[in-house]
């Protein structure tokens, strides 16, 4: 039995579930469909998703109280009933008409799909978020991917056996943005638990404005600081930071980031942002925090 597990918040998920549905009833596989609400607080949301609850095989379950990334997941684990886990986040768009079909066919224990970058480029071409993953695109080819499979885990689109997340859940003390993929991906790494990475793309197609990737990311370095020492030799920020603590160049950066942080921010909340100085702020906001904080 598969199961598929989706957690949402303040998004629209009826489509994506739709697609999931008929592909798995296509393929005349036993499975079920848990859709979980973490407390979303956009009442219309919640109002949109109650059409999937008409589609057979699936369950919408709406949580009371926002728990977080982590621990809503390990939620999802808990209710789930198959042997196979499919874990998607539900705000992507399925236009991959053999999706379920290639996860079926599937050996390993831990198979991450991938994410392939849609959207009108006319419509996005001022979005920061949208050249960002631009950018980066290519890096994420699967051969790329399974180079270093376990910095690339990703839990918006991965399969697993129900034995492996019943004995490695999410971490929930990461209740804020950011990287409790990454711990997830490491504590694999250290079971000595495969990771297979696969070309079985979902769509990510709908980008957040300027000002709210920033916020997002300006929280994903917070918990990235806060959980540094179990992250350390997973991130690439991580380690550039660390190189540049040991040539004394942190107190100069942080000195930038007070003087010219706001500015740069100015512009990568404009009409023209640059991913070069997305990544410099990124570093610069990361140094001045890890300063402030000592």
């Amino acid at each position: 039995m598969l199961s598929i597990l989706l957690p949402v918040y303040n998004c629209n998920c009826v489509a994506l579930v739709t697609e999931l549905q008929r592909q798995c009833t296509e393929c005349g596989t036993d499975f079920e469909i848990i859709v979980a609400d973490d407390c979303s607080s956009l009442a219309s949301y919640i109002e949109h998703n109650l059409r999937i609850e008409r589609l057979d095989g699936v369950r919408y379950i709406t949580r009371k109280q926002n728990v977080g990334r982590s621990a809503i997941r390990n939620f999802l684990i808990s209710q789930a009933q198959g042997e196979w886990l499919l874990f998607i986040d539900g705000d992507l768009t399925l236009d991959n008409s053999h999706f379920i079909r290639r996860y079926l066919q599937t050996k390993s224990n831990v198979v991450v799909g991938g994410i392939r970058i849609g959207g009108d480029p006319d419509v996005w071409r001022n979005n920061l978020r949208y050249r960002y993953e631009k950018a980066y695109e290519q890096k994420n080819t699967v051969k790329n991917r399974q180079q270093y499979a376990t910095k690339h885990f990703s839990t918006a689109n991965f399969l697993a056996h129900k034995t492996v997340m019943r004995n490695h859940s999410f971490d929930e003390r990461f209740t804020r943005y950011g990287y409790e993929d990454v711990l997830f991906g490491k504590s694999l790494a250290e079971a000595h638990i495969p990771i297979t990475h696969i070309d079985n793309p979902i769509t990510f197609d709908f980008f957040d404005s300027n000002s709210t990737f920033l916020d997002k990311t300006e929280e994903s370095l917070r918990t990235l600081y806060n959980f540094r020492n179990q992250l350390k030799d997973f991130s690439r920020l991580l380690d550039t930071a660390g190189r540049l603590r040991a040539l004394h160049l942190q107190g100069v950066l942080s000195m930038v980031y007070s003087l010219v942080g706001q500015l740069i921010k100015k512009h990568l909340q404009g009409n023209n942002p640059s991913v070069f100085l997305f990544n410099i702020y990124k570093l610069v906001y990361f140094l001045h925090y890890n300063s402030i904080r000592k």
